[in-house]
């Protein structure tokens, strides 16, 4: 891989030349030219585009768009990348992959240093798949003639090592381990080539949660996504990425903390300053203009009518209408004695002379002739020598 610069155009580009101990060889000819024809069979935007394919002096070369940015390979060696990250970046990897795998081809080299990332382009990340040198149509192709394998075993299907058929399935087989990679900052399986191969084969993912705090549910993401058999993985590399963002976000969320007598706190709200679930304002009554109904909250509660001219003094009213004419009656027939009393007082001589058979009470003064100790003469008035006072009956 070189960095060139295109003369007839005036533009930067990655230039990629077949090696010269290899030009005289028919089959790496044969796949050089396959990867020339496949990058540019494929208008994705997650793609690396390619500019000119050709040959000088019996090297094949292929001029692409030369990315400003680095891979995802040096993403990984910094350490566990956080979650929405590695969805974001590995959301376009399984956009394009599935692409592809529409057109019938399978990509068969899904790594981290072939997802090339860069910041020049958008206002966030932007991916581009890159190396289709393995890019094959059908189910053959991915060894060489005398049976060497080809590809990367660290990220490679179990069906991709045993030379079996492969399809769509099987770039979502590297595509899961690329996950696991970036959320854990190492891959699946490491060690020699040998035990890396026999860990695809043979042995059950490990967990991604051994190595980095994340909810439970990835593991089982991960699980499937890195099934033996083609047929327990995910059917697109977009339903594995949208099921890791569903286990990585779908944390089940608190209840709202309750104070006392079960209401609930609004958000923000300190304790003290709870608020009910459901307020209502107070019903009010206006007299002489319509009346609120209660809310069918409030429980109703129904009394008999009152009589014309009776009182219920605010109690509940009972059966026996003749108990309040009674009381009242009682009530006035003692007032008026006891006023009839006060105002005569001992009216009686000391001698024993009975009193007058009517009370009576002197509102005016007495005329006797003699002299008089109240008002002169010219300022009397005529007034009843008395009132009688007749009890009520």
């Amino acid at each position: 891989m070189y960095r060139a610069t295109d003369v007839r155009l005036g533009r930067r580009v990655a230039l990629k030349v077949i090696a010269e101990h290899l030009t005289e060889d028919p089959e790496f000819r044969e796949r050089f030219v396959d990867e020339a024809r496949n990058t540019s069979a494929i208008d994705h935007a997650n793609v690396v585009p390619l500019y000119d394919f050709g040959e000088v002096d019996g090297l094949l070369y292929i001029a692409m768009r030369l990315v400003d940015g680095s891979d995802m390979a040096g993403l990984v060696k910094e350490g566990p990348m956080a979650p929405q990250r590695a969805l974001s970046l590995l959301g376009q990897v399984a956009e394009a992959l599935d692409n592809l795998h529409e057109r019938g081809l399978v990509h068969l080299d899904v790594k981290p240093a072939n997802v090339l990332v860069t910041t020049r382009e958008s206002a966030g990340e932007h991916i581009y798949l890159a190396d289709f040198g393995l890019t094959r149509r059908g189910a053959t192709g991915h060894r060489t003639r005398g049976g060497d394998f080809l590809g990367s075993p660290t990220y490679a299907a179990p069906e991709h090592l045993r030379g079996e058929p492969v399809d769509g399935r099987t770039d979502q087989y590297s595509l899961a381990c690329v996950l696991f990679a970036c959320l854990s900052g190492r891959p699946p399986f490491q060690g020699q080539v040998p035990e890396v191969i026999q860990g695809h084969l043979n042995r059950e993912p490990p967990a991604v949660t051994e190595h980095v705090q994340l909810p439970p549910a990835i593991d089982d993401v991960i699980r499937r996504g890195m099934a033996k058999s083609p047929t327990q993985r995910y059917a697109t590399c977009r339903e594995l990425v949208a099921a890791a963002r569903a286990a990585l976000t779908n944390v089940p969320r608190r209840p709202p903390p309750r104070g006392p007598q079960g209401t609930m706190m609004g958000p923000g709200q300190p304790p003290g300053q709870q608020r009910p679930p459901q307020q209502q304002r107070p019903q009010q009554y206006q007299p002489g203009g319509p009346r609120s109904l209660p809310s069918q909250a409030e429980p109703v509660r129904l009394r008999p009518p009152v009589p014309a001219g009776s009182t219920a003094f605010g109690a509940e009213k009972s059966g026996n209408r003749w108990i309040a004419p009674v009381l009242v009656g009682a009530v006035a027939i003692a007032a008026i004695v006891l006023a009839v009393v006060f105002l005569t007082g001992d009216s009686g001589g000391g001698d024993g002379t009975p009193e007058p058979t009517a009370p009576s009470i002197q509102v005016g003064p007495e005329d006797t002739g003699g002299g008089s100790t109240t008002a002169p003469s010219s300022t009397r008035r005529t007034l009843p020598p008395s009132i009688s006072i007749v009890p009520a009956p």
